[in-house]
């Protein structure tokens, strides 16, 4: 029989030899060994009661002489198998793992304990992991008998092993390949973790990161900028924050750190976990940005055009200080950002803007020039500009409002088209004066002649003298008409320079009413006259008066027979200008026939009556003068009207459609 003997890690196996002879001694031999079965018993009892197995094997025949039942359970074979069959034990392990035994014997010979991981082929031909640990036996003479184990099922283990190993190389790979980079430090701000990202960006390894300061990558402004961080971060602040950094080769880098600080379960800091982004190009880009929207600022508030923007609901995102100076100065309202446009406008007004919106888009754009008169009387003209905003994908996004003062170029265009009007009118005037001399001036001028030779005849008598010096008289006297004729023209076309003065329409109807007292009580003459409207202007009397009388004048002088004149003279605001009409029931005008020579020097349609065909030039020429223009309807045998449109030199209204 063997007896066992375990000195540390050391298992020693000795054989007891028992003397048949000695009778006191075999009965003592007996009964020990009887304990010892009794003992082996109750402990197989124990192990097989176990989930591990516990066994035994001759290390001299190789055969497995104990193991618990706990077998079966592991391996699929029963004790009964493995006692039976030697080598069993090893035919069942995993072939990939057989190399696993070649030191075995020579380590348990050393008196070391074998320690172990292997997979095993069940009977059912399933896989499992197990786990060995085996203890050397020796003889007395240190001779290796027996190898006593133990061995248990750790596959579950082994998976959740596994699983957790494949979650760390995952979350090591998640890290290392993370697009941020992940910094910790511990308590004292020194480095203790770096992924490969923040290698990148500071140009440093990982090994010369660990263990340094976090203040040690960064200057000096952004060290005081960090520790004032830090401050808050020990006490449970969570930032994010744009720090500037240092790299390894002195190039300034910015990154955004999304930080967060580390607490034991009793609350003490630890230290601090940090998610790192690269936004140098970001910061490039913004103060590029800042600088570009620097220069568009400054070109926006400088420049003579007046911009407001309006997103797509038609509310103020943006101007500049000259729209803000248009809008207070023309709507007498300040702009007011995120205000509706609307607000803006009055309802007449609103449905043109509604009308140009709609055009603008469809078209892209729109254009139109308005006028209006401040308060010192001057008048201004202004191009406003609707733009569409679109996004890149072509979609509406709002509009701009572009309103540029074009008052100097309007007036310098008006000036033009002023001085071309009176280069033609000058023009025509001298074809007038050319005309009036060559024919009605060469023709008493030739009677004249004519005349004075025959009172160079000798033998001329006293009366045919006397005759022909009437009829050289009369001549001189035609020369005389058409001389202040031409005069009374040149006076009118000269410069303005009288005195301007306020004058009522009533009182001035009144003088010409006066004027004209003998012709009314002989023709019953019936004036209506309206000046609620308006019932004032700031001009030139004399001219005013001039045209007041010429045209009633000439109502008067060409009234129907057998129906008495009615004259209507009403003045009223059209377009911020005045305007005077004069209408009568006389016999009207065939603007057919007559309306491009109406207004002509010495026109004359209508020789039943006497007159020179100089009233209506003249009056055409003084309402010019005084910056206005007139204009005639009439049907023959129902009536004339002239309306005569004049601007207010008190107020600066300009004429709208000159």
């Amino acid at each position: 029989m063997l007896k066992t003997e375990i000195t540390g890690q050391h298992t020693k196996q000795r054989p007891v030899l028992l003397n048949l002879t000695d009778q006191n001694n075999c009965e003592t031999t007996i009964l020990g060994t009887q304990i010892q079965e009794n003992a082996f018993h109750e402990s197989m009892v124990f192990f097989n009661a176990m989930d591990e197995v516990f066994f035994s094997i001759d290390k001299i025949s190789q055969k497995v002489i104990q193991i618990s039942n706990a077998c079966e359970k592991i391996y699929g074979y029963s004790s009964a198998d493995f006692l039976a069959k030697r080598g069993l034990w090893f035919d069942l392990v995993h072939p990939d793992d057989r190399y696993l035994f070649a030191n075995d014997d020579e380590i348990l010979r050393r008196g070391e304990q074998v320690n172990g991981r292997l997979r095993i082929i069940r009977k059912d031909k399933a896989i499992r992991w197990i786990e060995r640990k085996m203890i050397p036996g020796f003889d007395e003479a240190g001779k290796l008998i027996r190898v006593d184990g133990i061995t248990r099922d750790i596959t579950e283990r082994r998976e959740a092993e596994e699983k957790h190993r494949q979650s760390e190389e995952r979350y090591r790979q998640i890290v290392e390949t993370a697009q941020e980079g992940i910094w910790t430090i511990d308590e004292n701000e020194k480095t203790n973790f770096v992924n490969k990202k923040i290698c990148d960006i500071l140009g440093y390894s990982a090994e010369e990161m660990i263990g340094r300061g976090l203040y040690d990558f960064m200057d000096d402004e952004g060290r005081a900028y960090a520790i004032e961080c830090m401050e808050r971060r020990r006490r449970g602040a969570k930032e994010n924050l744009d720090i500037r950094y240092v790299t390894k080769g002195g190039q300034n880098v910015w990154a955004n750190i999304s930080a967060n600080p580390i607490f034991d379960t009793n609350g003490n800091y630890k230290g601090s976990f940090a998610m790192v982004t690269d936004i140098t190009r970001r910061k490039l880009d913004e103060e590029l940005l800042k600088k570009s929207e620097a220069n568009l600022r400054t070109i926006f508030e400088n420049t003579d055009t007046a911009y407001v923007l309006f997103n797509d609901d038609l509310n103020i995102v943006s101007f500049n200080a000259l729209a803000q100076e248009f809008s207070e100065e023309q709507n007498k309202k300040s702009l007011i950002l995120g205000t509706s446009i609307r607000e803006y406008f009055s309802a007449e007004r609103w449905v043109f803007v509604q009308m140009t919106l709609q055009k603008v888009i469809e078209e892209g754009s729109a254009d139109y020039e308005i006028t209006y008169t401040k308060k010192d009387g001057t008048v201004k003209w202004h191009n406003v500009r609707w733009l569409l905003v679109k996004t890149n994908d072509d979609h509406k996004h709002g509009f701009i409002l572009a309103n540029t003062d074009i008052t100097g170029a309007k007036m310098a265009a008006l000036e033009r088209e002023k001085i071309t009007a009176d280069l033609i009118q000058h023009n025509k005037n001298l074809e007038q004066f050319t005309y009036i001399i060559s024919h009605n001036l060469r023709a008493p001028v030739a009677n004249i002649l004519g005349l004075t030779g025959l009172l160079k005849e000798e033998d001329i008598d006293t009366d045919e003298k006397n005759h022909i010096i009437e009829r050289v008289s009369a001549s001189i006297k035609n020369v005389d008409d058409i001389i202040k004729d031409l005069n009374l023209i040149l006076q009118v076309r000269k410069p303005v320079n009288e005195i301007k003065e306020l004058i009522y329409f009533s009182s001035l109807m009144d003088c010409v009413r006066t004027s004209v007292y003998d012709i009314e009580v002989n023709d019953n003459i019936q004036f209506n006259c309206c000046f609620d409207e308006v019932d004032s202007i700031f001009t030139i009397r004399t001219y005013l008066y001039s045209i007041f009388y010429n045209l009633t004048s000439n109502s008067i002088k060409y009234r129907q027979n057998g129906i008495s004149p009615v004259i209507t003279v009403i003045s009223r605001i059209v377009n911020n200008n005045i305007e005077i009409s004069f209408k009568d029931n006389g016999k009207g005008i065939d603007l057919h026939k007559n309306s491009s020579q109406l207004f002509g020097l010495y026109k004359r349609f209508d020789t039943s009556v006497e007159g020179k065909g100089m009233g209506l030039y003249l009056v055409k020429t003084q309402v010019m003068a005084l910056g206005g223009k007139i204009e005639v309807e009439s049907q023959v045998n129902q009536g004339t009207t002239f309306k005569v449109f004049l601007k207010d030199s008190a107020t600066g209204n300009e004429l709208l459609d000159s």
